[in-house]
């Protein structure tokens, strides 16, 4: 028993462990009740199924070369990341307002505002995935970022745009749009950067950096690990989900037979966006390590390529009735968790695990209790899912009521930034027609 544990690592996700500048520089630019069990034994792999190839390691060296993590050097990353956050947002509230024009119709004004909303919400989830990586995070940090952002508050950011919204300045001369913008997103900031400064001032972050066993670790290895473990809270979700949400997209209403063209391009765009929501929270958090940047090259193929081994190309070609969905389903996403943690070992100089396996319990939400379930946005921060188990954000059937530029405003969001990183998210040519008949309504894949 004791040497079987030693030849598994099981990594449980934590994503609730999980001073901007004075002025915010306008610079130019930019489910379902269906069950699925993940981790199959070794053996009952497919064996034409096999992992990736090793990845070409990243010098430690060169991870090493950087400043170390202090915890001076964390608080001016975490201030710069905040700000290009920002910027970002701003950049995508300016396309929205230069679309609306100056005498918006009833149902203009209400996709505005649902983009402007995705776009924000998807600001919230990148602050929130890079304060989810620090100690004790989850107890303040995290909580005060999106109440800030998305809370019922007057002065939260959401109620503060809409009401900007409602008073016609973003449809006045661009001039004066672009000045009541400008000065919410610099309040904002400034909020941020207080929240910031009063986390790292009150939260002994080095003494809180320990691991399961409670023994003192360095931060930088405290942050790779909430890191990793974010991973496999994405992976573990969409690989539970995703047979519920095959059966709705592709079968609706239970019936079974050869999915339309309209059905398998709607689920293509389904796993698309939860993918490249995936990199996108992946990206958010290395983006806080120095020298990041050349990490993207060796993911890229592991989450988009073209490639035999590449998670896209594997979920594209599951046969929904095939009797070994199940096996080829976790295969797909246990070896697409093994080839990212490989690379990212390497570069955190960590110790090389193998046979590492998805959770498939205990999956918590990058967002608060406020924010998920029906009462926010009809629960696209909980993922649509229907039952006891969590959805992916975004990732499922929605609710009619649902406004698509909600999900318009947060993918284009995360799509620009997934690009800026190096993330090219687009999925290929897709299920193939021969996808077979799938499962009737009701039916439990273990």
């Amino acid at each position: 028993m004791k040497s079987a544990k030693r030849r598994k690592s099981v990594f449980r996700p934590s994503m609730n462990e999980s001073k901007l500048e004075d002025r915010l520089v306008l610079t130019a630019g930019t489910a379902s009740a269906n069950v699925i069990q993940v981790i199959p034994h070794p053996a009952a792999i497919a064996p034409n199924v096999t992992p990736a190839p090793a990845p070409s390691p990243i010098s430690a060296s060169v991870f090493a070369a950087a400043r170390p993590l202090t915890v001076a050097r964390l608080r001016l990353v975490y201030r710069q990341q905040a700000l290009m956050a920002m910027r970002d947002l701003r950049s995508a509230i300016r396309s929205q307002i230069a679309q609306l024009g100056t005498n918006p119709t009833a149902q203009q004004s209400a996709a505005f505002n649902a983009n402007v909303a995705g776009a924000l919400n998807a600001t919230a989830l990148r602050l929130s995935t890079q304060a989810s990586l620090l100690p004790n995070a989850s107890a303040r940090l995290v909580p005060a970022i999106q109440n800030a952002l998305l809370g019922t508050s007057p002065r939260s950011l959401i109620n503060r745009l809409s009401g900007l919204a409602a008073s016609g300045r973003f449809t006045a001369r661009p001039g004066i749009a672009d000045l009541a913008l400008t000065r919410v997103l610099n309040a904002s900031s400034l909020q941020t950067s207080a929240q910031l400064n009063n986390f790292f001032r009150t939260t002994p972050v080095n003494r809180l950096s320990v691991d399961t066993n409670g023994n003192r670790i360095p931060l930088q290895q405290f942050m790779a690990s909430q890191l990793i473990n974010g991973v496999g809270n994405n992976f573990g979700l969409l690989a539970q989900n995703f047979p519920g949400v095959a059966n709705s997209v592709l079968f609706p209403n239970g019936v079974v037979g050869t999915p339309t063209p309209a059905a398998q391009a709607a689920f293509n765009t389904q796993i698309n966006n939860a993918l490249a929501t995936s990199a996108f929270q992946l990206g958010s958090g290395l983006s806080v390590f120095p020298q990041s940047s050349s990490l993207i090259s060796q993911l890229q193929p592991v989450f988009f390529g073209n490639g035999t081994n590449s998670l896209t190309t594997n979920l594209q070609n599951l046969q929904l009735a095939s009797p070994e969905f199940n096996t080829t389903l976790a295969t797909a996403f246990n070896n697409g968790f093994q080839n990212t943690i490989n690379p990212l070992n390497t570069f955190f100089n960590l110790p090389n695990q193998t046979n590492v396996t998805l959770p498939t319990t205990g999956f918590l939400s990058p967002f608060g209790t406020g924010f998920t379930g029906n009462s926010f946005f009809n629960g696209f921060n909980n993922g649509f899912a229907t039952g006891t188990n969590p959805g992916f954000i975004g990732f499922g059937m929605a609710p009619t009521s649902f406004n698509t530029g909600f999900g318009t405003g947060f993918n284009n969001f995360v799509t620009n930034f997934n690009t800026g990183l190096g993330f090219n998210s687009t999925i290929g040519a897709g299920f193939p027609s021969t996808i077979g008949a799938g499962f009737p309504t009701g039916t439990t894949v273990v």
